[in-house]
């Protein structure tokens, strides 16, 4: 599946869906505070990276569950904006399976799994690069409508 599908924008611009991620990407301070870099970007689809840093960590040193709650939330809410009308979060529930140890590099995977008027499901995947899955999270959008970034 191709990542250069043309999605709508403010104006009379046309983007792809990743352009539009890398721009909202630009924009999210936490998205760069985390260091989460964009892996894949396709309709429905995406993938992102982040390595756990030891600034990020628990009392116990291993990988803030808040932490990846807030990958997996990036990774639904930026696949959801990345078709081109604004989205918010509007509820999401995570499982956590594993510890994220410090220097993991984690993916997020995220898939849209349903839509059902304006509200849009994902499932995201969390693992370690190469290994385990870490967590699992069920996540649903809400569609507001209007450009995800003003002209």
């Amino acid at each position: 599946m191709s990542t250069d599908k043309p999605t709508p924008q403010a104006g009379t611009v046309t983007t792809t869906q990743r352009q539009l991620i890398e721009e909202m990407a630009k924009r999210n301070p936490v998205f760069r505070h985390l260091g989460i870099e964009v892996e894949l970007a396709e309709p429905g689809h995406t993938r992102f990276a982040m390595t756990m840093r030891d600034t990020l960590t628990n009392t116990f040193g291993t990988g803030h569950g808040g932490v990846i709650f807030t990958l997996a939330d990036m990774a639904f809410g930026f696949t959801c904006n990345g078709g081109g009308e604004r989205a918010l979060t509007a509820s999401a529930a995570i499982d956590y399976l594993a510890p994220a140890p410090v220097s993991a590099r984690l993916i997020a995977d995220a898939r849209e799994v349903a839509r059902q008027g304006r509200n849009v499901f994902y499932d995201v995947v969390i693992s370690i690069d190469g290994g385990e899955t870490i967590a699992i999270v069920r996540g649903r959008m809400k569609v507001l409508g209007g450009p995800v970034i003003a002209a």
